[in-house]
């Protein structure tokens, strides 16, 4: 198993192309032991928007994990693990569905077989 560990770049205010990749992630605070569920919705270079349980503050430090089911390049899912920040938070209108959040990702590692 190899891993890339990547430092995502923005250039000016543009912003990067998302993908509508829907996956399990698990999430945690940096120092808490317990990892939580959620969902993404979409996924870019610089961040993923995700759906929780509950949402977490804007600024929030933040820890992901989750598998990409197939890479670019067509080869078989990898898992990727990120460090990050909240940077918005969405209320659903529903009040039977569950908030999203957008995190900024800060550094990410992607581990290959």
């Amino acid at each position: 198993m190899h891993d890339d560990v990547l430092t995502p770049t923005l250039t000016g205010s543009s912003r990067a192309q998302r993908f509508p990749i829907r996956t399990d992630l698990h999430f945690r605070t940096p120092g808490e032991r317990e990892w939580l569920d959620g969902e993404t919705e979409n996924i870019s270079r610089s961040g993923v928007l995700f759906h929780a349980p509950a949402p977490l503050e804007v600024s929030t430090p933040i820890e992901l994990s989750f598998i990409l089911p197939v890479d670019v390049s067509g080869e078989s899912g990898a898992l990727v693990l990120c460090r990050g920040r909240v940077v918005r938070t969405i209320l659903p209108a529903a009040s039977d569905a569950p908030p999203a959040m957008a995190a900024r990702f800060s550094e990410y590692r992607i581990l290959r077989e």
